[in-house]
């Protein structure tokens, strides 16, 4: 079967028609969609500083922590100061510190890991406490100084 010039033509309208159609309605479904998003975002710059903060994640490496072991743990430390402070500690009284405050143990606790009396403990953690912040204290007013 074959079609006249005229029926080919009609064809070829109708197709015309109803493509543009069906982009009309596609695009008027886009824009619907594109409200509907834009009503529920919001700028970047509209937000605060404290809103920003909650976006991002700052990423830790362990070649950024210094780490010390102390009884059978490994115990990481991220500030720089600390860490060369509590280095210059002796093992024992560095152990004590670190096991009661990165670890948050008890003073029998401690005791009983490192095999000693718990008054030994609190001796030597007041002690170390005194010296650590004795040294702090250099480092501050070395950095003051400069």
């Amino acid at each position: 079967m074959t079609l006249t010039r005229s029926e080919m033509e009609t064809i070829r309208r109708q197709f015309d028609s109803r493509c543009r159609k069906i982009l009309r309605e596609e695009s008027y479904s886009i824009r619907k969609r594109l409200a509907r998003r834009a009503e529920k975002e919001v700028s970047l710059s509209w937000l605060s500083e404290k809103e920003l903060n909650r976006f991002y994640v700052i990423d830790e490496y362990p070649s950024d922590l210094f780490f010390f072991d102390a009884a059978e743990y490994r115990i990481p430390v991220r500030d720089e100061k600390l860490a060369s402070a509590l280095a210059a500690l002796p093992d024992k009284k560095r152990d004590v510190i670190l096991l009661a405050f990165f670890l948050d143990m008890k003073d029998t606790e401690i005791a009983a890991k490192l095999k000693v009396v718990g008054s030994t403990i609190h001796r030597r953690r007041t002690s170390s406490l005194e010296e650590l912040r004795s040294r702090l204290e250099v480092f501050e007013n070395e950095r003051n100084k400069k």
